[in-house]
């Protein structure tokens, strides 16, 4: 069953498992209901053939479908705007938009702010990325990269044998009012290994970082708080910026295990001193995913790599009830969309 993560790996699961007891024990109802619903989706056939259905369809998207997805995307990013506040309609806005295709978040912004300019980042159509459809109206005020994002060099580069490429200047400088991380792992990629997907993440926390400007804004699609690797990046995000909000679309994919968190005047909270010692930190660990591991090839990321900004154990001692008041509306969405779909399916 695909609710938005895969499956966790070995020591991942026991790490989780743990984060997950502990929210249960201090009143997370909704999370142990949606842990109860995910079990039951694990191990039920109608429920394994709904997901592998659809990812078949989006891995084979059509033009038509890159459409509807286009339009879509554009309605979601519509219900996070209106319920967090991230795009201002008057003021001059320019932003980045990574992993920005087919396109609907640039094209919400670029139709309600005339004085807004982006620019975006996409894995090209050619290594298995969407087609970009943003209207012509607003192309004259976005520029487009076609670029896989995690081969560009975001930290020290130690093997001759991999092929990367600098971050353009205008992203690696503290300019953009705004910036969305919205890039996931496709399955369509034709170059890609099993810890991409941490790769990925990774890469664009730290483009992220250097792009933003102090004050401005970063919205960040990321698996749920109870997740060991999501609660260690909200937590960045809350130390490092003056107001940490999130949003969990109803729209679409209300059943996927997945959430926006919006990180507001990143650079102004009490540890905005020390982003760039985190950069750095988060660069360190890029190499390590990079060229670590077995033959040098890279790794996937286990749970003491992030112990940089917040162990696990300090993080459940200290920050549990926090985590446990961020999280719960997010759960809540996915529990009740899960309900209703095994309603629907008659799984019940």
């Amino acid at each position: 069953m695909d609710t938005g993560s895969p499956r966790s790996r070995p020591h991942e699961q026991e790490c989780e498992r743990e984060l997950v007891r502990l929210l249960v024990e201090h009143g997370a109802t909704d999370l142990e209901r949606l842990i109860i619903l995910q079990d039951k989706g694990w191990n039920d056939t109608t429920t394994e053939l709904h997901f592998r259905k659809q990812r078949h369809t989006s891995d084979t998207c059509s033009p038509k479908l890159n459409l509807i997805w286009f339009k879509r995307m554009k309605i979601l990013f519509r219900e996070i705007d209106s319920n967090v506040d991230v795009v201002s309609f008057t003021q001059d806005l320019v932003f980045l938009d990574l992993g920005c295709s087919p396109g609907g978040f640039s094209s919400y912004i670029l139709e309600n702010n005339p004085n807004a300019i982006g620019t975006g980042v996409s894995l090209p159509v050619e290594e298995g990325g969407h087609e970009f459809l943003l209207e012509s109206d607003y192309l004259t005020r976005f520029h487009l990269l076609s670029a896989n994002l995690t081969y560009f060099e975001l930290g020290p580069h130690c093997n001759d044998t991999v092929e990367l490429h600098r971050l353009p200047m205008y992203m690696s400088v503290p300019v953009f009012d705004l910036v969305l991380l919205d890039g996931h792992q496709l399955r369509t990629q034709t170059t890609s290994v099993p810890w991409d997907r941490d790769r990925l993440l990774i890469s664009q926390v730290i483009i992220g970082l250097k792009s933003v400007r102090q004050g401005g804004t970063l919205v960040v699609k990321l698996p749920l708080p109870h997740r060991h690797i999501a609660a260690r990046i909200i937590f960045l995000l809350r130390i490092l910026s003056n107001e940490l909000v999130g949003w969990k679309p109803l729209c679409m994919h209300a059943n996927r295990g997945q959430f926006y968190a919006v990180a507001k005047g990143v650079g102004e909270g009490k540890s905005g001193g020390n982003l760039q010692n985190y950069v750095e930190k988060l660069g360190l660990l890029w190499s390590a995913l990079t060229f670590g591991g077995e033959d040098n090839v890279g790794r996937a990321m286990v749970p003491e790599d992030l112990d940089f900004i917040i162990s696990m154990n300090d993080l459940r001692d200290h920050h549990l009830e926090w985590l446990l008041e961020y999280g719960k509306a997010f759960w809540k969405v996915q529990a009740n969309a899960m309900e209703r779909f095994y309603l629907k399916k008659g799984i019940y």
